[in-house]
């Protein structure tokens, strides 16, 4: 290895928040923004604007993949705020890549993802264009009653309570070159046409179909239902539950059931409980047959976040989930961590007794990601268990703000000046607690997956797949990089990535180029 390679290398070594070694960079600006796109959620304007001009840089055409991938609702991350603030950035650096794939906007995402770069100048004519012959469609197909877009729901409205929004309506008219009562009218008449839910229920029109109406609407409007439509509400969801009727949850994520769950814990009533376990169980199936567990980090860094939902019920709604459709041995169990690991058993009659149960193993202390690897391995070496019965994946939900490791593995390792105050460590391990010194050898720090990897293979066994599940970027730092084998990198709340992680050998570069090659994000270039 060249003095420039080591210099990289040394140049990368960064630290947790809890003092961890680890990585500034995967070493590839595009799987960077990969691994934070579905965690950004509390990332400033600014980090996501350095992220994106990185990886635009690197790659235009995988910057740009990536970027739909976030917001794609149906086969991707569901990342709206992401999106939108990422287009913004790229509408500066290449206004042609964005004006090439604005008619994509709708088809990933909603409609109004493309008011975000409606200010743009070298794009403003573009999305004006979008707008006006959608509407024009629109309005020629529900004269002639054929189907119409989602366009006239998502755009704003001139009467509406906030003056932002407003004055944006008043400017879109104007564009158009159309008067406000005109567009106001042009809105109506679609959305009545459409026959918006919202609008419905403004009226207290409980005549709709409960089968037809869209995932989120049905969960946010739940209440309502049950006050105003009671008894018909109540009868749609036991025919749900008896497989008579469909529950539309496509493009749910199972921390908004178990968000509702854990906000209102003392305050649901029965009929909502059943409705709650009736959208879970409508929820999204997944194919994985890998025998894997899910590990869930219930540290306190994890309770903390700027937004409504914290990363806490992101992690517990896909360890709960996980457990549940895992076709292995590992099924309805996951493992959740703190200060100790523990192996969970779920138990509970539905979603909320099972939230309720999984919750109160959460300590709410550090973060001690090694404790979990010492776990599986100690029971392993202690019962001389094949590695066929160990997990072949272990996918880890987290902040990714590890606990440093108690002892830092050192290649020049002096035996005459060792000492040990545990007699259970290995004689290659050296409890010098990230500092150099001399007089034991060279220190060279080590990340809590190369300690973990290394116990393994000197117990004789391989260190499972690790896939380090994002859920909460707050710092730029990274747990493996780009090529590092039987390792992933993925983020975000969508259980569909347990899918889309396969089996066998894996590095995270490989992960991420499988997804983004795939046949959904092929036509989109910069």
């Amino acid at each position: 290895m060249s003095y420039l390679d080591n210099l990289k290398n040394q140049s990368n070594i960064t630290y947790t928040e809890n003092g961890a070694v680890t990585n500034k960079s995967s070493l590839s600006d595009c799987l960077d923004l990969f691994f934070i796109a579905g965690a950004s959620r509390n990332l400033s304007n600014k980090d996501i604007y350095d992220k994106v001009t990185r990886a635009f840089v690197e790659d235009k055409d995988l910057t740009m993949k990536i970027l739909f991938f976030a917001r794609d609702i149906r086969g991707g991350l569901g990342e709206r705020r992401f999106f939108r603030i990422a287009m913004q950035i790229v509408s500066r650096l290449s206004p042609e890549s964005v004006d090439k794939n604005l008619k994509l906007f709708s088809e990933y995402g909603r409609y109004d993802d493309i008011l975000a770069v409606y200010y743009s100048p070298e794009i403003h004519d573009s999305v004006l264009s979008i707008i006006k012959n959608q509407l024009e469609e629109d309005k020629n197909n529900m004269n002639e009653q054929k189907q119409v877009s989602l366009l006239a729901k998502w755009l704003p409205s001139v009467n509406a309570s906030s003056i932002e929004t407003k004055n944006f309506a008043r400017k879109i008219a104007y564009d158009l070159g159309i008067s406000e009562p005109e567009y106001r009218k042009t809105l109506s008449s679609l959305r009545k046409y459409i026959d918006i839910l919202e609008s419905r229920l403004c009226k207290k029109d409980y005549t709709f179909d409960y089968s037809k109406q869209p995932s989120n609407a049905m969960l946010k409007y739940r209440k309502a239902f049950l006050r105003n439509d009671n008894e018909r509400y109540t009868k749609f969801i036991e025919d749900v539950v008896k497989g008579n009727k469909k529950l539309n949850a496509g493009t749910l994520y199972p921390y908004q059931i178990v968000n509702k769950i854990k906000k209102n814990a003392f305050s649901l009533s029965d009929d909502e409980k059943k409705s709650l376990d009736a959208t879970w169980k409508s929820l999204s199936n997944i194919e994985n047959s890998q025998n894997a567990i899910a590990v869930v980090d219930g540290s306190g860094s994890m309770y903390w976040s700027g937004q409504s939902v914290i990363p806490a019920d992101v992690a517990i709604s896909l360890g709960i989930y996980f457990a549940e459709h895992n076709k292995g041995a590992f099924k309805n169990h996951f493992i959740t961590f703190s200060m100790t690991p523990k192996l969970v058993e779920i138990k509970g009659n539905d979603i909320y007794e099972k939230v309720k149960y999984v919750s109160s193993f959460n300590e709410c202390a550090n973060t001690n990601i090694q404790a979990v690897f010492d776990l599986i391995l100690d029971t392993a070496v202690k019962n001389k268990t094949p590695q066929e019965e160990l997990p072949e994946t272990v996918y880890i939900i987290s902040d990714m703000e590890f606990d440093t490791c108690a002892y830092t593995y050192n290649y020049d390792y002096d035996e005459s000046n060792a000492t040990f105050d545990d007699e259970d460590y290995d004689e290659d391990y050296l409890e010098i607690f990230g500092y150099d010194d001399s007089s034991y050898g060279k220190y060279i720090p080590l990340t809590n997956y190369d300690v973990a990897k290394d116990k393994f293979e000197k117990a004789g066994y391989k260190l499972p797949n690790v896939v380090f599940w994002n859920v909460n970027s707050r710092v730029s730092q990274v747990p493996v990089t780009m090529h590092e084998s039987g390792t992933a990198l993925v983020s975000g709340a969508t259980p569909q990535i347990f899918d889309m992680v396969k089996s066998g050998d894996i590095n995270p570069l490989s992960i991420m180029m499988d997804i983004l090659n795939s046949e959904r994000y092929s036509n989109i270039t910069a």
